[in-house]
Order: C-alpha cells, then sequence, then structure tokens
C-alpha cells in the first residue's frame, strides 16, 4: 500500500505569491505532514507549482487532488508523472479525477459523458503511454496513481485498477461506507488493500459565526456542483442544505471547526472510519487554504 502518512495538506495553492509558496512548502514539510496536495481548477497548473516545490521539499510526498482527464492527455499525463517522480525521487503521486460537467464542457469544451467509460479508458491510455525520459533510480517504477472517487462504481474502479481513492466531503460514516466497498472490490479483483485519502477542512475558531462564515466561503463552489449535490444526497442531505449559503447541518458536517481538540478529534473519527491519510485544508476567516495557525496546531511533529 502508498506510504502517504497519516495527515497531510491540501490547498488550492492560489493565495501566496511564489516565494511564500515555496516558504509555505518548506514549513509543512517542517511539521512532519506526510504529503502536499493541490487540485487543478482555473488556478496555477498543478504539475508547473508541484515541480518547483519538488525541489524545496525532501521527504514528504507531493500530489495532484486531482487532475482532470479532460485537461490532459494520456500521454502528457504519464510523461508530466514520470518526470515529478523523477523530480521528487519517488515522492509524487497522481490522482486523477472526472471533475464536473461544467469545467469540462464550459472551460474546455469537452461533452461531458460516461465519466465512469471515460476514466477507465483514460487508465488504459496512460498505462501504455510511451515513456522514454530518465529515472531518478532504476527501481523508482511508476507513482501510485489515486482517484477521485464518490460513488460505489468509481471506488470499484479504483480499487480495481489504481493504488486507491481521494473522495472529497465525505463524513466518516461515508469514510467508513467508501472504506468497504474499496476493500471488497479489491479483494474480488485480487489486487492489494487499496488507499483511501480523504481531505479535511478546518477552521480554527470556537465562536460558531465566524467559524461558520470561513466555512461558507471555502464551501460556496461546490453548492451548485450536481456530483456533490448526488454526493451529499447519499449522505443524508437535500435541497434545502445546498441552496446557498448552505445550511448550518451541511457545513458543520462537512467543516470541522473548533479548538484544537476539537479539531484533532475530527481527524480521529476519519482515521478510526478507515481513512489511511487525511489532509487538512487549513482555512482562514475568508475561507482561503493556506492558513498556517491550523497546521501548526494540528501538527504531527
Amino acid at each position: 500500500m502508498v506510504e502517504l502518512g497519516p495527515i497531510g495538506v491540501w490547498g488550492h495553492l492560489d493565495s501566496l505569491p511564489v516565494d511564500r509558496l515555496r516558504t509555505f512548502a518548506r514549513r509543512v514539510e517542517e511539521l512532519g505532514y506526510g504529503a502536499l496536495w493541490m487540485p487543478e481548477t482555473v488556478g496555477r497548473e498543478p504539475f508547473t507549482i508541484l515541480g518547483l516545490l519538488a525541489g524545496e521539499t525532501h521527504h514528504m510526498r507531493l500530489g495532484t487532488s486531482i487532475v482532470s482527464i479532460w485537461g490532459h492527455d494520456p500521454q502528457t499525463t504519464r510523461m508530466a508523472a514520470m518526470t515529478l517522480a523523477e523530480a521528487t525521487n519517488g515522492r509524487f503521486v497522481l490522482g486523477l479525477g472526472v471533475s464536473h460537467p461544467h469545467l469540462a464542457e464550459k472551460l474546455r469544451g469537452h461533452t461531458y459523458e460516461k465519466p465512469l467509460t471515460r476514466m477507465r479508458e483514460f487508465l488504459a491510455a496512460y498505462r501504455s503511454a510511451v515513456y522514454k525520459g530518465p529515472m531518478a533510480t532504476p527501481d523508482l517504477g511508476e507513482p501510485p496513481v489515486l482517484l477521485a472517487a464518490l460513488r460505489e462504481r468509481m471506488l470499484g474502479l479504483a480499487a480495481a485498477e489504481t493504488d486507491g481513492a481521494f473522495p472529497y466531503l465525505f463524513t466518516a460514516d461515508r469514510v467508513a461506507w467508501a472504506r468497504g466497498v474499496l476493500d471488497r472490490a479489491a479483494a474480488s479483483a485480487g489486487q492489494p488493500r487499496p488507499v483511501l485519502a480523504v481531505s479535511m477542512p478546518a477552521v480554527l475558531e470556537a465562536d460558531p459565526g465566524p467559524a461558520r462564515d470561513a466555512a461558507r466561503a471555502y464551501l460556496a463552489p461546490y453548492l451548485r456542483t450536481p456530483n456533490y449535490r448526488a454526493s451529499w444526497e447519499l449522505q443524508g442531505f437535500g435541497p434545502d442544505d445546498w441552496e446557498k449559503p448552505g445550511s448550518d447541518r451541511l457545513v458543520d458536517a462537512m467543516v470541522a471547526w473548533g479548538s484544537v481538540a476539537r479539531l484533532r478529534d475530527a481527524l480521529a473519527k476519519l482515521h478510526a472510519a478507515g481513512a489511511d491519510h487525511v489532509a487538512v485544508i487549513s482555512l482562514g476567516p475568508d475561507g482561503s487554504t493556506e492558513y498556517l495557525p491550523v497546521l501548526e496546531a494540528l501538527a504531527p511533529a
């Protein structure tokens, strides 16, 4: 199983100038976090930024969570992944996902259809893509691959054909469900136990008003996405919960807030539910994701 460490850090990595971002990455590693993850939306390009940070870090994993299969063909994706595997001396993890209809269609001009089939086809093409570049050492091999998976069939694909899954915006109960789906699918396919990485948005604020304000600022872009609405419905939420600005019930379930002890308890519940790795999304008062006080308070080191 891929070793990520019990706790990592997830962030858009867009709120800091590049020089401060270098400092941020070094500090995250100093604090003992096992991995630093970034997504692909409409900000910085993740392969480029992680290549920049490869030289600033030495031990922790660097990963995409996630890059969209609509934004990269399998050949360029494998070339980028293998390049980063070399640049990080084997620390890179490739997170792939099917993203969302509005990002695939309006932003990139694709037709968003049959996401499970498209992911299966992408993985096959990725595995067969030609790469003749150098490797840091002959025994490094391929970088691990994780899939963003919210539902049973994508979790099954992750278990059968990749190293694991990285679902997003899950309650602890949903994490336990995902753990079971992954393990059963892996056993059926004769595969090793898959890694289950999850994220935990966190606000270090005990006052409910400002804590929920920060949480809502972060969650706002996700409230309109059909994929998350469908996932939330399976977790027991409904339209009244994701209607802007989001119900207190949804906000409190998706974002941990409160004292250090309360945040640590939320982390412990995700691990107890079956998560191998929890990536902390450290939210500032404005909902931005590179807020060091949260990471310093929860540091494993």
